[in-house]
């Protein structure tokens, strides 16, 4: 089995992460396996100061010396737990020398095979507003849409001050489904959870829409690299 390397953003989302890869594998391996796994987390409100201050490079710097780190500890894969910060992922690449699995990527992957080529993306600003998730899923020939100004403000106030806090309101809830009707509207067929925190607020059995759960997505993905090449025993 491979050495996955996890960089924990907010802890909520993270223990997601953590959940679910380790019971893919135990269901894939069967008996008592899990998987093998190197966790960093950090300090959120450190890297959401950051953020606030729009500090991307610093942020770049703190995520790729976590990387480096996990990489010297034996990781042979890096998983960074969460949408926003693949921003840097370009970036952090260049400084490590194992694979790094893009969240936005591997999305675009998941939209692709549900042959859906124009999509709702929801998420931080710096998400839904910065190319680095739309270019990815425009290679694969997708489409993206995200809500009007108004609704980017409450998407990215709701994850920032609610959701990353623990905070699952029934009116953000309502909300939501309301911008995701919007989409709907729009022409979407299908909508791209684009915070690792948002599938814990919003649900497939919610939405009239295709939901292409980023967390699940992006987990898959991880158990898939660490199973890589190993055969049952």
């Amino acid at each position: 089995m491979k050495t996955l390397g996890l960089i924990g953003i907010t802890w909520i989302s993270t223990a997601v992460y953590f959940e679910t890869i380790n019971r893919l594998v135990s269901e894939r391996r069967g008996g008592a396996h899990s998987a093998e796994i190197l966790l960093f987390s950090i300090d959120f409100h450190e890297f959401k100061s950051l953020m606030a201050e729009n500090a991307w490079e610093r942020i770049e710097e703190m995520l790729s010396g976590i990387a480096r780190r996990l990489e010297s500890a034996g990781a042979e894969c890096l998983v960074i737990c969460s949408n926003t910060p693949h921003l840097a992922a370009d970036a952090i690449r260049q400084k490590i020398r194992i694979p790094l699995l893009h969240i936005a990527e591997e999305t675009a992957r998941a939209v692709l095979a549900q042959g859906a080529g124009k999509v709702g993306l929801l998420g931080t600003k710096f998400t839904m507003e910065h190319p680095f998730f739309k270019e990815r899923l425009s290679r694969f020939g997708v489409e993206t849409l995200i809500p009007d100004g108004e609704d980017r403000e409450f998407v990215h106030a709701s994850i920032l001050n609610e959701l990353t806090a623990g905070v699952f309101k029934a009116e953000t809830k309502k909300r939501y489904l309301e911008i995701i009707e919007k989409l709907r509207g729009d022409g979407a067929q299908g909508v791209i959870l684009g915070c690792t925190e948002i599938p814990l607020l919003i649900a497939q059995s919610d939405c009239s829409l295709t939901v292409f759960d980023t967390t699940a997505i992006h987990s898959g993905a991880a158990a898939d690299f660490a199973l890589s090449g190993f055969s049952r025993e």
